[in-house]
């Protein structure tokens, strides 16, 4: 039996006055990936230190990694990577023999890269067999050598890349999320109701192949969904342990309308009486009118999609497959049913221009009650990192960092300016603050949840971060 830390790694440098990680001020869910491995290591001891949830010292985290025999951190995006790293220095600055392995889209992506920075092993892909795997090796006294999926630092400090990982090829085989390593007060999300709070997924991948998207590449272009009575069996497991507010973290929910609506007519039968969110397409919206509608009676109150922009010509460049054409039919769907629109849009990309940023702005906050804007940024692993790497446009930095504006020499001041203007216009209008006040219910959930992120961010301030707003600054001491 051996003592597992499951980490979420502690934000020991952070921006001011708004965070880094804009989810961080509309929810706070734990990551499935930590529960799930936790479901797949049966018969050892399990602790998790989630720094996105909770604050921790220095000192917290090391009495934590002190009483571990591995520890396996979470190293998703590069909005996270800095402080991924910092975790990881401390660690082993500490403990130089502690083992730490590192998982997620961003280790995937850049292995070699981790490895060198000081990871043990990095767990490339889907991760539950393969960790099973280095568990079951480590404990019996051998390294990652025979292990199919993973990237190590052999004797000689070099790393090593094993075989890729064929993708599993049942979900509904997989073990269930040990949801039980979590704290749930710890968790909430912007949604009506009652109780605790999590994140679940009935399916993985995505068919589609946009160029902005590495998650679709990862997952090597496919979606596959767990059975209907798979699904079913999780909901009821969380029901009952509690957790009544769910974000289906699916890439695309309702890829296969048929599944969805038999789930959602589940979970109205069972009378499980829900309140999720999830994320879409515009087109599966607009073309399946009816599932929204009966989502919306099983529980659905917030649909995260997918719009993009508003450009005919950018859309053709992130390979959407759509015009646009149908997006305010896809948002009168939602609106009708009451469902909350968080609409993704990517502005400062194919050749825009300023007149077209704004006018992509302005459609944004026509179609959604709230605009997560984006500014573009070409991640390795994407179509558009190949593309911009063949351009005239040349990063001037990896993108190992969320270093977006570093990077592009188009993307300066100037459209920086005119993205922090759209959105304070955009938080003081009068129809957000009375969608705050006055607005359905998930509505009101949304505003209130983020206008108090808001201002827990704006007082968190430090003489550092005075000195140097909008940057990432240290933010932690022992």
């Amino acid at each position: 039996m051996a003592d597992l830390l499951f980490l979420q790694p502690l934000r020991v440098y952070k921006r001011w006055p708004m965070p880094e990680d804009f989810t961080g001020l509309i929810s706070s869910v734990p990551t499935l990936a930590l529960a799930q491995l936790a479901g797949c290591l049966p018969g050892h001891r399990h602790d998790l230190v989630d720094g996105i949830a909770r604050e921790y010292s220095l000192r917290e985290l090391d009495a934590r990694v002190a009483r571990a025999d591995l520890v396996l951190v979470n190293a998703h995006s590069s909005i996270g990577a800095l402080n991924v790293e910092a975790n990881l220095r401390r660690i082993k600055d500490k403990f130089p023999d502690k083992k730490v392995v590192l998982g997620g889209h961003h280790a995937t992506l850049y292995d070699r890269e981790w490895v060198a920075r000081g990871a043990d092993f990095v767990v490339r892909n889907e991760g539950e067999q393969t960790v099973s795997e280095l568990v079951a090796a480590l404990a019996a006294g051998g390294d990652g050598a025979a292990v199919a999926g993973l990237t190590w630092r052999d004797a000689s400090g070099a790393a090593r890349r094993n075989p890729d990982r064929e993708l599993a090829p049942d979900l509904d085989r997989l073990p269930m999320p040990d949801w039980r390593i979590l704290d749930p007060k710890l968790y909430g999300l912007p949604l009506p109701g009652r109780g605790w709070a999590t994140c679940v997924e009935t399916s993985r991948g995505c068919d589609h192949g946009c160029t902005f998207c590495a998650a679709s590449r990862m997952w090597r272009n496919r979606q596959r969904y767990k059975s209907v009575e798979r699904v079913l069996e999780e909901l009821r497991l969380l029901r009952g342990l509690g957790f009544r507010k769910l974000w289906v973290v699916d890439d695309n929910w309702g890829g296969d309308p048929d599944r969805a609506a038999r789930i959602c007519e589940a979970v109205l039968r069972e009378k499980l009486d829900l309140s999720w969110m999830c994320f879409t397409r515009a087109d599966t919206v607009s073309r399946n009118p009816g599932l929204f509608a009966l989502a919306a009676r099983a529980g659905l109150r917030h649909a995260l999609v997918g719009f993009e922009s508003s450009l005919a010509k950018s859309l053709r460049g992130f390979a959407k497959g759509t015009d646009g054409s149908d997006y305010a039919a896809t948002s009168a769907i939602l609106r009708r049913n009451k469902i909350f629109i968080g609409g993704f849009f990517i502005v400062g990309c194919h050749g825009e221009t300023r007149a077209q940023t704004a006018e992509v702005l302005a459609a944004a906050a026509e179609l959604a009650d709230y605009p997560i804007v984006s500014i573009f940024e070409p991640r390795r692993g994407t179509a558009d990192f190949e593309r911009i790497g063949r351009a005239e446009d040349l990063p001037s930095a990896d993108m190992f960092y969320h270093n977006t504006t570093h990077a592009l020499p188009s993307l300066r001041e100037g459209l920086m300016r005119q993205y922090r203007a759209f959105y304070r216009g955009f938080l003081l209008h009068p129809r957000q603050l009375g969608q705050f006040a006055w607005g359905t219910p998930a509505q009101r959930s949304f505003y209130r949840f983020l206008f108090a992120g808001m201002a827990r961010s704006l007082l968190n301030v430090t003489p550092a971060k005075l000195r140097r707003p909008w940057e990432m600054v240290l933010d932690i001491r022992d």
